[in-house]
């Protein structure tokens, strides 16, 4: 090791004795007056060292899709996982062993279509919680649930850290839309909690922009995203009907349309199958819907683009998709 790569070495094991983590990339770069970029760099170079090791250890429970890419983005560092249809560590061993708890599990819509099903979720932090609390772990929420939900769980269990990290995956790609992030939100109830899992997340992803906010902010995030880009599927879906009444070609007017730069050329295609299915725009739509008519706020747009997407649906595939769907009785 250089003595300059000596020098970085003991900041970072000093700043991480001091506040209990290591500091961010901003951080050390403002301290040894460099880029984030440069200080990036150099660590990378200092990693493939023996000496230099990430000391963070992360936990994740549910091990589908979006467990599936935390552990992907994260695999330099300590990994253990949780899931209780695979052969797995135990819930209990996970938590102990881990500083950041990341929670992965389904939250399926409802068949009645009156909201989410937080069961899962529900049952998992009231075991987790007994080995979080009194303690500097973090419960990190990746599951979407309507707004409102961290928040309450923080109020149930005061004793242990919560806050909100939403992710903004596509199945096809998930493991390279993590690791290639547009941005990272972190829903947190204070400016320690966002700090911890800020530098966590520029340990990997350096350039990509984070925002702090709060908890219920960051969960709407994450719904006004989807429902926007259903909606953008559904008026695609009514501009190619309109271009195949007039005898023109809907892909030749798209291109065009999507050459002005404030119209991004993405769920604009039409399939086979028309109108958007999947597991996350119908559950995500109905889950904010449901939310919104229950406190009496009118949502027509919504109520329109289900309707519309129904009614353009030749396969109701989320119906068959595990965890997508709970049956009301």
């Amino acid at each position: 090791m250089t003595p300059k790569q000596q020098q970085v070495f003991d900041y970072i094991a000093q700043y991480q004795g001091t506040y209990g983590r290591q500091p961010t990339l901003k951080t050390i770069a403002t301290h040894f007056h460099k880029s984030t970029t440069t200080i990036y760099q150099f660590i990378k170079t200092m990693e493939k060292n023996q000496n230099f090791k990430p000391s963070y250890s992360i936990g994740i429970i549910g091990y589908g899709i979006v467990g599936q890419a935390v552990e992907y983005g994260f695999h330099n560092y300590e990994i253990h996982t949780y899931d209780k249809f695979k052969h797995t560590e135990t819930l209990e061993d996970v938590v102990k062993k881990s500083e950041f708890i990341f929670i992965c599990l389904p939250t399926p819509i409802k068949s009645d279509e009156s909201g989410i099903d937080l069961s899962i979720i529900d049952d998992n932090i009231a075991q987790i919680v007994k080995y979080t609390n009194g303690t500097n772990k973090m419960i990190v929420i990746k599951s979407t649930v309507v707004p409102g939900t961290t928040a309450s769980y923080a109020k149930k269990y005061p004793k242990s850290i919560f806050c909100f990290n939403p992710e903004f995956l596509r199945e096809a790609s998930f493991l390279q839309d993590f690791v290639n992030a547009d941005r990272v939100v972190i829903g947190a109830s204070s400016d320690l909690v966002f700090r911890r899992l800020s530098s966590l997340y520029q340990s990997v992803m350096p350039t990509v922009p984070i925002f702090y906010t709060d908890s219920t902010s960051a969960e709407m995030v994450k719904y006004m995203a989807n429902c926007y880009l259903a909606t953008k599927v559904i008026f695609a879906n009514e501009m190619y009907d309109i271009c195949q009444y007039l005898g023109i070609k809907y892909e030749e007017v798209k291109k065009m349309v999507v050459a002005d730069k404030r119209i991004l050329d993405t769920h604009l295609d039409v399939t086979t199958n028309r109108g958007f299915g999947g597991k996350c725009f119908p559950k995500d739509l109905l889950a904010l819907r449901a939310m919104a008519k229950k406190r009496k706020i009118d949502v027509s747009i919504l109520d329109t683009v289900w309707k519309k997407n129904l009614s353009l649906r030749t396969v109701c595939d989320w119906e068959e998709i595990p965890f997508a769907v709970t049956k009301t009785k």
